[in-house]
């Protein structure tokens, strides 16, 4: 165990006995916890005492002072020349039981070496025992340590939630994770893996921590009401239904993952990942065509489309050459992304190639950005643009269905968690 002891030169009027309390106060430290090494921090003042309180160890303890060093602050009323010290070499021994005492030296350096007690989770002590005229009673000294790790553990906790707030999930799970005085700590890390899971698209994850997790903040109710109905939707269109009500559950449960990527989207604008963001909003275009497909009972993500039902859907159309071509041996079509709003138009929705064509200089940004075929950098002003686009298109081409888009967004937005320290 290494003892980290700051040394002043005493207190009282009369020198002689301010040195021998001193030298009393610090051989009983170094009694109670028979360190393996000793570090003394000392002004140029107090530096000779050293050998006092070593010879106290010996005359007044009865024990052989441990190995030593001396660290010399050379201005111990500068509480960042004692800090920086005393912290740096809290840091070189991290890997040793540590224990501060802070029973004699300056105000800076005992202010200084707890404060270093708080940021590195050791224990601060110091000398206490009967006083009088403010002084320890020679006999009467007892050790009073102090751990501040619960003030320190609130800190964190109000740092994992900041975090939390600017959708740095993961890092505000590793804030809680050295937390442990702190009750409410494990109803923060059931909200926090909740979130974490849920923006990386895990639902059932998300859920399975966000269904018995605490109302934290206004919106978590919401939150979990959006999750039980995706995940239900999820369950009913694996069960026997008529394939015209699968169509209508699966175009239910695409517009909420849809929904979900907006506001995903959103995060990451938020965060300046904006790569990431126009890689989100390219896959909502793209869903939405394939939320509009499901209106005529063609699935496009858990089905296929075959050539011989839909030339059935379209016998009103004279060609329909372009289908035939994509067909497969097996008479399955695949087409891009393009082609799957020229089919809506085909199939008799207005304005579903304008769409396409209203957001192509877009998806073409996208598609030169360095997380996709290219090497261009996306900047902020294009994908907030490309946002508010694609939103206003979901939501102009999504008026016909029986489901309230603007309220799903509003619904599976994730909440803002109340900060003390903000």
């Amino acid at each position: 165990m290494y003892l980290l002891m700051t040394v002043g030169t005493g207190i009282g009027s009369d020198p002689a006995d301010a040195i021998d309390r001193l030298v009393r106060s610090c051989s009983f430290v170094i009694q109670s916890y028979r360190p393996d090494h000793l570090i003394y921090f000392c002004s140029p003042e107090s530096r000779s005492l050293v050998s006092d309180i070593e010879a106290g160890c010996r005359e007044i303890r009865g024990i052989d002072p441990p190995p030593s060093e001396i660290c010399l602050i050379e201005d111990a009323n500068n509480f960042s020349r004692c800090f920086d010290l005393i912290y740096g070499v809290c840091v070189l021994f991290q890997e040793f039981e540590i224990v501060i005492d802070a029973s004699s030296g300056t105000r800076s350096m005992t202010m200084a070496a707890s404060i270093v007690s708080f940021l590195t989770r050791n224990t601060v002590t110091h000398v206490t025992g009967e006083k009088q005229g403010g002084l320890v009673i020679p006999g009467t000294e007892h050790m009073k340590e102090m751990s501040l790790f619960a003030a320190y553990d609130r800190l964190r906790l109000h740092q994992a939630i900041d975090q939390f707030n600017t959708n740095h999930f993961g890092s505000s799970l590793g804030l809680l994770s050295g937390i442990s005085t702190i009750p409410e700590r494990d109803t923060y890390y059931a909200l926090f893996h909740g979130y974490y899971s849920w923006d990386k698209l895990n639902y059932t994850e998300a859920y399975r921590y966000l269904e018995h997790a605490d109302d934290l903040a206004e919106g978590v109710s919401h939150n979990r009401l959006f999750l039980q109905n995706l995940i239900e939707l999820e369950s009913k269109c694996e069960n026997g239904y008529s394939k015209k009500e699968q169509c209508r559950l699966k175009q239910e449960k695409y517009l909420y993952v849809l929904v979900d990527l907006l506001n995903n989207a959103r995060r990451r604008i938020e965060d300046e990942r904006y790569d990431d963001a126009f890689a989100r909003l390219y896959r909502v275009v793209e869903l939405l065509s394939q939320v509009l497909l499901l209106t005529w009972n063609i699935d496009d993500i858990e089905g296929k489309i075959h050539f011989t039902e839909l030339r059935k859907i379209l016998h009103e159309k004279k060609d329909i050459s372009l289908y035939a071509r994509r067909a497969d041996r097996n008479g399955v079509i695949r087409i891009g992304l393009r082609s799957k709003f020229m089919l809506l138009d085909d199939l008799g929705m207005q304005g579903a190639g304008e769409y396409y064509m209203h957001l192509e200089p877009f998806l073409r940004i996208r598609n030169d950005s360095i997380l996709a075929h290219g090497l261009t950098p996306v900047h902020g002003d294009a994908a907030h643009t490309m946002w508010d686009e694609v939103f206003t298109v979901t939501r102009d081409a999504c008026k016909g269905l029986p489901f309230d888009l603007e309220h799903l967004l509003l619904q599976s937005a994730y909440p803002q968690l109340p900060n003390p320290m903000s």
